[in-house]
């Protein structure tokens, strides 16, 4: 039943997950901050490809929502790509 892709228990979960990927995608970039104000760069380095990750979950996960689904986490998404390529950058050697 749960493999069924038209199932709403299935469909609930996979938004659980999504909102669970997305929490966790945005206390990574929080980490990466704290990291970077400690003058850790590789740590920060290693989180932010770890929330690269999460990113590219979220993205699968979408994929199996509805068009509604999908769309109501499009800003949040949104926001979240943006926090973690603003720390990538903040973190960048070749930041003025």
């Amino acid at each position: 039943m749960l493999n069924d892709p038209g199932c709403p228990v299935r469909a609930r979960i996979e938004v659980e997950f999504v909102e669970a990927d997305v929490e966790i995608g945005f206390n990574l970039v929080d980490l990466a901050r704290q990291e970077s104000n400690a003058g850790d760069a590789s740590s920060v380095t290693r989180i932010l490809e770890e929330a690269d990750r999460v990113l590219a979950d979220i993205d699968q996960r979408l994929a199996h929502l509805s068009n509604a689904g999908r769309a109501s986490f499009g800003p949040l998404v949104a926001e979240l790509r943006r926090e973690v390529e603003l720390a990538k950058s903040r973190n960048s050697p070749h930041r003025p």
